[in-house]
């Protein structure tokens, strides 16, 4: 007869396979994830051109596929072993899931607009802080909203606070004690890009963590 311990270590051996079959099955999302971003770039290569000071667009499009490659990546990794969804939690088909995954989806698109209508709303405001917003078009906005979307999430969400998080839970705290530090840390890295808008993007970071989390 197997002993408790046996029977525990060979659940979580089943667990830990499970674990990298999805991460194998995500692989694919980062890349198109990086992609995308690259996509982005492109339609953005005016203003990124102005704003890196750069004789080619070629360093921005590697730079930014490596950065998103490497942290979903790394963040597909973490973010199991901390409790955390890699992408959402699985529908489980009840109603309510149902209901969750539909929030969160319509969340999700209604930052892309709400950014794009900033963009768009707020150029003549900026103009004085960053020059390079003068040149935004429609389309450029939404291809910036869209590339700083799909940054901030996989870098600040998926990756940087699993990563806090699997290190405090490493270095001794509990679950919950790691969790709030992690979101502390990618809450305090995200307000602090936004610069003036350092509280309320604060704030906003700590909002989708928790729904990210949940």
């Amino acid at each position: 007869m197997q002993t408790s311990s046996k029977r525990i270590e060979q659940a979580s051996t089943r667990q830990g396979r499970s674990v990298w079959k999805l991460e194998i099955r995500l692989f694919p999302s980062i890349l198109v994830a990086a992609t995308l971003v690259v996509a982005m770039d492109l339609v953005l290569t005016p203003i990124l051109g102005d704003l890196y000071n750069l004789g080619s667009i070629a360093i921005v499009l590697v730079y930014d596929f490596s950065v998103v490659l490497i942290t979903g990546l790394a963040g597909l990794l973490l973010a199991p072993r901390i409790g955390c969804p890699i992408w959402w939690r699985r529908d489980n088909g009840s109603s309510v899931s149902h209901r969750a995954t539909q929030v969160v989806a319509l969340l999700g698109l209604s930052v892309v607009v709400l950014s794009t209508l900033n963009n768009v709303m707020s150029i003549e405001q900026a103009k004085q802080l960053a020059p390079w917003i003068a040149s935004l078009t429609p389309e450029t906005a939404l291809a910036l909203s869209v590339r700083a979307t799909l940054n901030e999430e996989i870098i600040f969400r998926l990756f940087l606070f699993s990563l806090v998080a699997w290190v405090a839970w490493r270095l001794g705290s509990s679950q919950k004690a790691s969790l709030v530090i992690g979101a502390l840390f990618s809450a305090l890295a995200f307000g602090l890009i936004h610069g003036l808008g350092f509280v309320p993007a604060f704030l906003i970071g700590l909002a989708f963590i928790f729904i990210y989390y949940r």
